[in-house]
C-alpha cells in the first residue's frame, strides 16, 4: 500500500520554510510520493497577486534539486473551477490513490482553524493529518483551539504506525521563522531575501514580481 503526502498552500512565493518542512517530514515518514498542491482560489485568503503559472514555476525551481521520484507538484486545484477546499482535493486524491494511505500536511496555525473548513468533520475519513509546529503557534495552543471531539484522534509521531486511520499526527520539525507574507513585504521594498531558494529569488527578480504589497 502506497503512502502519499499532500502539502497544500498558495506558495506565494514558495520559500525555504516550505522546502525544509517537506524534507524533514519526508525523512520522518518516508512517503512514496510527496505532492506540493498550489491552490487556485484559496477559501480563507484573498486571491494571490501572482498567476497560478508563476507559482507553479517557482515551485518547480524550488524542488529542482530534490528527489523528483518522490517530490512532485499537483495542479489538481489549479485546474479546478471550484474553490480550493481540502475536502474536494482529498476526494479526488482518494479516487486516484484508492488503495493508498493519504496524509494531509498542515501547520499548527492553519489546523487551529479546522472548524471553519468546508465539511471539516468528514475530512478525517479521507486522510490522516500530519500537523507540524509553526513559529508563534505552539502545539498546546492548537490543541486548546480545535474542537474537543477531535482530541481522541491526536497522536504523537513517535506513537504512530502506518495502517492507523483517522489520526492527527503531531510532528515536530525545525522551524524556519518566516512567512510568505513577510517575504512579499520585503520584496516590495526590493530587499534581498535569504529565506528564498536562490533560483526562486532570481525568477522573482527577473519577472518583476511582488513589487507592490
Amino acid at each position: 500500500m502506497k503512502k502519499i503526502a499532500l502539502f497544500g498552500g498558495t506558495f506565494n512565493p514558495v520559500h525555504k520554510g516550505h522546502i525544509n518542512l517537506a524534507i524533514e517530514v519526508q525523512s520522518l515518514f518516508n512517503f512514496d510520493k510527496f505532492y506540493f498542491i498550489p491552490s487556485k482560489i484559496p477559501p480563507h485568503k484573498k486571491l494571490p497577486n501572482t498567476s497560478p503559472e508563476e507559482r507553479i514555476q517557482m515551485l518547480k525551481l524550488a524542488i529542482e534539486d530534490l528527489d523528483r521520484t518522490v517530490f512532485d507538484i499537483s495542479d489538481i486545484e489549479i485546474c479546478s473551477s471550484k474553490k480550493s477546499y481540502t475536502y474536494n482535493t482529498l476526494v479526488e486524491f482518494n479516487k486516484i490513490y484508492h488503495n493508498s494511505e493519504l496524509f494531509f500536511i498542515v501547520g499548527t496555525d492553519i489546523f487551529a482553524t479546522i472548524k471553519t473548513w468546508n465539511k471539516w468533520e468528514e475530512l478525517f475519513d479521507l486522510a490522516n493529518f500530519v500537523v507540524v509546529n509553526r513559529p508563534n503557534y505552539s502545539m498546546d495552543k492548537m490543541l486548546h483551539t480545535i474542537p474537543v471531539k477531535l482530541l481522541p484522534l491526536v497522536i504523537r509521531f513517535e506513537d504512530f504506525v502506518f495502517g492507523m486511520e483517522r489520526k492527527i499526527i503531531l510532528t515536530r520539525i525545525k522551524e524556519v521563522p518566516i512567512s510568505s507574507t513577510d517575504i512579499r513585504e520585503l520584496l516590495s521594498n526590493d530587499e534581498y531575501i535569504d529565506f528564498l531558494p536562490q533560483k526562486v529569488y532570481e525568477y522573482i527578480k527577473n519577472n518583476n514580481l511582488y513589487r507592490e504589497v
